[in-house]
């Protein structure tokens, strides 16, 4: 399955997510117009919900992930909402 959006040239896009400029790089699904850490990120959320892992269990991988997209100047305020109090 191509991506269609480089079809029309554009080689970024702003991630649905943390709002950064973003390339597909193969780490995250075709389509899903999220960075590589954002689309990690919702993975373990999925865990979590789905009761496979506590975030404390997880907590090391999400504040990682956290620090790399603020690095990259993404917003992470979503996400330390979606992880807060556990």
């Amino acid at each position: 399955m191509k991506n269609h959006r480089f079809n029309r040239g554009e080689a970024t896009y702003a991630c649905a997510c943390c709002g950064r400029r973003t390339r597909f790089t193969g780490a995250q699904s075709v389509g899903s117009e999220t960075c590589p850490q954002c689309f990690e990120l919702a993975g373990i959320e999925n865990e979590v919900s789905d009761g496979y892992v506590t975030v404390a269990e997880r907590r090391g991988d999400i504040d990682a992930l956290v620090a790399e997209i603020r690095e990259k100047g993404g917003d992470v305020s979503d996400w330390l909402t979606t992880f807060a109090g556990e």
